[in-house]
């Protein structure tokens, strides 16, 4: 413990004695203690002599942190455990005596002891360091107290005259911090349990720069001053690049003085009998000089390490604890406590205030700042330099600025070293620390916007002639690639800050252009392969990684339109416009392939080439999925002879598919009917099951609006369901239970809800949003049936505003159908009533519209 003690005190000034037991199975044996204690002319402290206003963890810490002598009294009980806590506070109180003198004791039982208590004993019997005894009553244990203390104090009198060369006080050489730590509760706990292992001896605090890391090992050092009896000090390595200085630097910090050739001997001689806690900071750039790190170590059996660096040592020793980002969103629903803001805001707000006290976190800003902090990615130093700027920048102007972060994000701060008085320097020193390799393979890999697969990293390095895995590793170990969490297919990612240095740097060395057309190239191929037109692939899989990478693939597809490269963007649109519809990006995906049309148009080569009737395919099937009827016509539906004769059997069945889904909602059945026929023998010739079951279902629904030849129709979604679940195609699946629902609405059979149920929960599974709108869209009409006419108007209000969110206009024939519903509903409940209803579903997201959906339950089991 450390105290700054005068050689000449007060006469009030005498020992304190902290007695740590249960309270109300030991009250009797307190009363004990503190007589026995007082008796000795000494001081007891004990929970119970006031009452004060704090957390009583709080208090019997301070406490136990002001006391010189531990007393341990102990009979059956283990003592209460507090919420979030592994141990009472009776174990705590002991872990956090430490290296206190103490004295143990321990009332006879019966055998009734808790098991939790036992196992305490058990680790105070085996510590070589405490002695216990036992006893049977008060009076033998008043006795015990005070022969106990008598001896001890008489050998501490006696070590007194024999440590006299020793240091008269514990020093800790850590310097002080401007401002409260913020949001590191947790890691503080959980760095604080590993210091107090045994076992845990070098901590390696790893993350990019910025992130936090001399802040949290420094407060980490001052929660446990009193467990490091004889002391800390914290290194600065920061200016040193030969490793050779390293030692020297150490000794410097701990006042010894000795020869370079002796500094480390001297070190390792200071350090050998002390229990003692050094913090390396900024150890990345001098990695070799790891080894000192090992032998002090190996010398020094009380000596613990905390290393702050961007890239762990690899040593034996070592324990690696990468710090996270900070918080930027609510745990809770709870948006209206800010008592409870996540920590990235408040450290925004605590840095702004300090910079112009009259700074305020309101109903006005308090969206922005949030948006600012997740831009920032909870970075703590790209936030402190972001709320450095409140006093040029309104919130709104700031987050506008950031777009520019690199520039933007600039520190005035005479007290933080160079490298950190902008986000640009922070990442420069890393990037400068990199190896020709991984430099180039940084700038290589920051193509990708939303991070990234091993494959897509080992083909863009494959010319490097460098092992990409190595490569990979050594970035990961930087911190400057990070693994991410997502399941059982690993990818990869950095920080948005990075990521802007390094295409910054792309571009400087005029190479973003080369770069990207391999990056183009690979999404070629993966997308060939990844194509949900196939059988017997993994939807779900393939829809989720589609998701994925669709910031990737946005980014190559305005790329390949910025250099004309229109076959290119042909070929890999071709491979995605399932995937666009299921996940509901055709507004966006409808925009490229207009462009792209339009570039073709005006370029012979491309019109002539055999991409093109992909193309003008593509574009008529966003065209129809947006609605654009016009445009449609001029594409798919004016070169539609000219695709017939293609010879490549998917496009033309594809493209007789979409015209006789189209033809269906002009309400032209006879046509529709016998394109999707064909439609449906082509995919039979080449044996696509996914584009048999779309063929069938298009059969079915042509079937439903001309005439509600519903029996009809159902034939055709019996074929079809029965192979889609064969093949566990799951998008057809759910079109096929979408169609049968339909039918027994129009029949007016109650088993359509068992139908929508499963389309609903397979939807939602997948993000197919055009089926998921049909599904609630269907049961409006089944409430309807149902005369629950404020149900279905709710509903319908819900989906329509879903529709517009995700950009999905319902199709004609469809719509039609429910604005027949709409006219009925008004006539039957009255406007006020309608409006009230439709008011309810208006503001529904679309878990609530789900939710609210299922909510009418009463349904009849699906016999098939």
């Amino acid at each position: 413990m450390t105290h700054n003690i005068s050689s000449i005190i007060t006469p009030d000034q005498r020992l304190r004695v902290f007695v740590s037991s249960t309270l109300q199975e030991l009250a009797e044996e307190r009363t004990t203690a503190k007589k026995a204690i007082q008796n000795m002319q000494l001081i007891p402290v004990m929970f119970e002599l006031g009452a004060r206003p704090y957390a009583p963890k709080d208090l019997y810490r301070e406490y136990l942190a002001q006391s010189q002598i531990f007393i341990g009294i102990y009979w059956e009980k283990y003592g209460w455990i507090a919420p979030e806590e592994s141990i009472s506070g009776l174990e705590d109180e002991y872990l956090l005596s430490a290296e206190m003198p103490k004295l143990i004791y321990i009332k006879n039982s019966d055998g009734k002891r808790e098991t939790r208590l036992t196992d305490l004993l058990q680790k105070i019997e085996n510590d070589d360091k405490v002695s216990y005894k036992t006893f049977a009553n008060n009076a033998e244990l008043e006795q015990l107290i005070i022969n106990d203390l008598a001896v001890l104090l008489t050998e501490k009198f006696n070590l007194a005259n024999d440590n006299q060369q020793k240091d008269k006080h514990t020093i800790h050489k850590l310097p002080a911090s401007p401002n409260p730590l913020i949001g590191r509760k947790h890691c503080l706990k959980h760095l604080s349990e590993m210091l107090g292992d045994d076992e845990i001896r070098l901590i390696t605090l790893s993350g990019p720069g910025g992130i936090g890391k001399t802040r949290l090992a420094l407060e980490t050092a001052r929660m446990l001053q009193n467990y490091f009896l004889d002391g800390s000090a914290f290194v600065p390595l920061a200016p040193i690049r030969d490793i050779g200085l390293v030692p020297e630097t150490i000794a410097s910090v701990l006042g010894i003085k000795a020869s370079n050739s002796n500094n480390m001997e001297s070190i390792k001689l200071f350090l050998s009998d002390k229990k003692y806690l050094l913090i390396l900071d900024n150890f990345e750039q001098i990695i070799p000089a790891a080894s000192y790190v090992e032998d002090l170590l190996l010398s020094c059996p009380g000596l613990k390490i905390i290393v702050t660096s961007r890239e762990r040592l690899s040593l034996s020793f070592e324990h690696v604890v990468s710090i996270p980002a900070l918080k930027d969103h609510f745990e809770t629903d709870d948006f209206q406590d800010e008592n409870k803001l996540p920590a990235a805001i408040e450290l925004f707000i605590k840095r702004a205030t300090a910079i112009q006290p009259g700074f305020e976190y309101n109903e006005f800003n308090k969206d922005i700042i949030f948006q600012i902090c997740h831009k920032l990615e909870g970075l703590p130093l790209a936030i402190e330099l972001a709320a450095g700027q409140i006093n040029l920048f309104s919130p709104l102007g700031l987050l506008q600025k950031l777009d520019h972060r690199l520039d933007v994000l600039k520190g005035s701060f005479r007290d933080i070293p160079d490298r950190q008085k902008t986000i640009r320097n922070t990442i420069e020193w890393s990037f400068e620390l990199l190896t020709d390799a991984e430099q180039d393979f940084l700038l290589r890999v920051s193509l990708f916007q939303a991070g990234f697969h091993i494959h897509a990293a080992e083909m863009l390095g494959a010319d490097l002639g460098e092992d990409v895995f190595a490569l990979m590793e050594s970035l990961m170990n930087k911190s400057l690639i990070f693994k991410m969490d997502q399941g059982e297919i690993v990818r990869f990612q950095m920080l948005e800050s990075v990521r802007d240095f390094a295409m910054e740097k792309l571009q400087q060395q005029n190479r973003y252009t080369q770069l990207k057309f391999k990056q183009a190239n690979y999404y070629l191929a993966a997308l060939n392969e990844m194509k949900l037109q196939k059988d017997k692939i993994d939807q779900v899989y393939i829809l989720a990684e589609l998701e994925k990478e669709h910031s990737n693939i946005r980014s190559v597809m305005e790329f390949l339109l910025q250099e004309n490269e229109i076959e290119k963007l042909t070929e890999i649109s071709w491979n995605l416009w399932l995937f666009w519809w299921i996940n509901a990006h055709t507004k966006e995906a409808y925009q490229w392939l207009k462009q792209a049309w339009e570039k073709g148009e005006n370029q012979q080569t491309i019109s002539n080439s055999k991409v093109y009737p992909k193309l003008i395919c593509n574009v008529g099937i966003m065209a129809f999925l947006q609605r654009d009827f016009q445009t449609f016509g001029n594409s798919l539906q004016k070169h539609f002879e000219e695709i017939r004769n293609q010879d490549d059997d998917e496009l033309v069945a594809t493209a007789m598919l979409i015209c006789g889904v189209v033809a269906t909602i002009l309400q032209h059945y006879d046509s529709a009917e016998d394109l999707l026929k064909v439609s449906l023998e082509k995919f039979k010739k080449i044996g696509l099951s996914t584009g048999i079951n779309l063929a069938l279902s298009g059969l079915g629904r042509n079937a439903v609006y001309m005439g509600g030849k519903t029996e009809e129709a159902k034939q055709y979604y019996v074929e079809s369901l029965e192979l889609a679940r064969r093949n566990k195609d799951d998008i057809n699946t759910i079109i096929c239970l979408c169609g049968f629902a339909l039918c027994e609405v129009l029949e007016k059979n109650a088993i359509a809800k068992d139908y929508l149920r499963e389309a609903l929960t397979m939807s939602r599974e997948i993000h197919f949003y055009e089926a998921l709108s049909w599904s609630v869209e269907i049961w409006a009409l089944v409430s309807i049936n149902e005369n629950k006419f404020a149900h279905a108007v709710t509903l319908l209000s819900a989906v329509d505003g879903f529709r517009n969110r995700t950009h999905l206009p319902v199709w004609d024939d469809l719509e039609a159908l429910i604005d027949r519903s709409k006219v009925q509903l008004r006539n039957g409940m009255g406007q006020n009533a309608f409006d009230s209803a439709w008011k309810a579903g208006n503001s529904m997201d679309m878990d609530a519209m789900i939710r609210f959906t299922l909510e009418d339950t009463s349904a009849l089991s699906v016999a098939a």
